[in-house]
């Protein structure tokens, strides 16, 4: 059965801005099966629509052309050939470089409306004459958006209609499903050579990494994020990648505490899961990993000191041309994992 069928969970994301202590399950709106993936794309003139998954209905006089969207959610759409006039949230580095969560979007053919957590520029977005747009729902309130949060949402609202994807509390292959969902209705092409591939990739990169796993009896795995003041330890059930991974069997130490994805750890409590395995956060406001070296509590810990250590980013990519390459990573660190450092 495809990963794509039915593959209903938990998710994933969380940022360390967080939405802090949002408990409830997110209600997601019915998403159809594979099914959907053989509708033809949407006619380009007459009345469109599409139900978000907050329960929000997005409605125009025609299919949208003009979309602006969040910058993981402008790359998920980007390779089924929809794309959007201007990005929001991290595109580019200091250094010029793409950021991880902008995919294959071509930067140099996108207006960035802003390039981090709180820039966004009206001016610019007005001037963009946006019909639509796209980002993601991070909690269980309809105003849990990224980078469109407290008043600026209602602003943006008033130019455009938003469509919100969740990414909370739902599993990696609902995300996409949903994704394409919105890249059909938008005119985007479900089945081109690419996708198709993509997906074939995704489900052959699921199948190695489930096997990884059960070949790897007692792998813990330690997923974190950090900065100079504190550790922050994942709590996979909000991340959908991590979900994800978890539902393939990968054993994932569950964070505590009241608040959605992450549990907050001082650097003196950095051994407070034993892991055989630490995944930890590659993006770049993230500590790296010579960052991480220099502080003492992280150095002791028995899966720094034998060098079981690899890259995670708590922006998934939610389109299957993404994401396969993510999880065929995943699959050659969980094979050369030792299973004895907590024993």
């Amino acid at each position: 059965m495809s990963v794509f069928q039915g593959g209903a969970g938990l998710s994933r994301r969380g940022f360390l801005i967080g939405t802090g202590g949002l408990a409830a399950t997110a209600v997601l709106t019915a998403c159809g099966s594979s099914g959907e993936d053989d509708k033809p794309a949407a006619a380009a003139s007459g009345p469109w629509e599409f139900t978000d998954d907050r329960g929000q209905k997005a409605a125009r006089d025609q299919r949208p052309s003009r979309v602006v969207a969040y910058a993981s959610s402008a790359a998920a759409l980007w390779d089924y050939g929809v794309r959007p006039v201007g990005v929001f949230g991290p595109q580019k580095t200091a250094d010029g470089k793409k950021e991880i969560q902008a995919g294959n979007i071509d930067l140099n053919a996108v207006t960035s409306i802003g390039n981090a957590w709180d820039d966004f520029s009206m001016e610019k977005f007005a001037a963009l004459k946006p019909d639509l747009v796209v980002t993601g729902l991070t909690g269980t309130k309809p105003t849990d958006l990224w980078v469109l949060k407290d008043d600026l949402g209602p602003k943006v609202q008033q130019i455009a209609p938003i469509v919100a994807m969740s990414e909370y509390k739902v599993t990696l292959p609902k995300v996409i499903e949903r994704f394409e969902q919105l890249a059909v209705a938008l005119g985007g092409d479900a089945n081109s050579d690419a996708i198709k591939k993509g997906k074939d990739d995704f489900q052959k990169a699921s199948d190695d990494l489930k096997a990884a796993i059960k070949a790897k009896p007692g792998l813990k795995v330690l997923v974190v994020s950090s900065d100079k003041d504190n550790l922050y330890v994942c709590k996979p059930e909000f991340f959908a990648d991590l979900a994800y991974y978890r539902e393939l069997g990968l054993d994932i130490v569950d964070g505590a505490g009241p608040d959605d994805y992450f549990e907050t750890l001082s650097w003196e409590q950095a051994g407070k899961y034993p892991a055989d395995l630490i995944l930890s956060d590659s993006r770049t406001f993230a500590l790296s990993r010579d960052q991480l070296a220099a502080i003492p509590t992280w150095a002791q810990l028995p899966a720094v000191k034998a060098n079981q250590l690899a890259d995670w980013s708590t922006e998934p990519r939610f389109n299957p041309v993404l994401a396969a390459p993510v999880i065929q990573k995943l699959t050659e660190v969980v094979k050369g994992a030792r299973t004895d450092i907590t024993a």
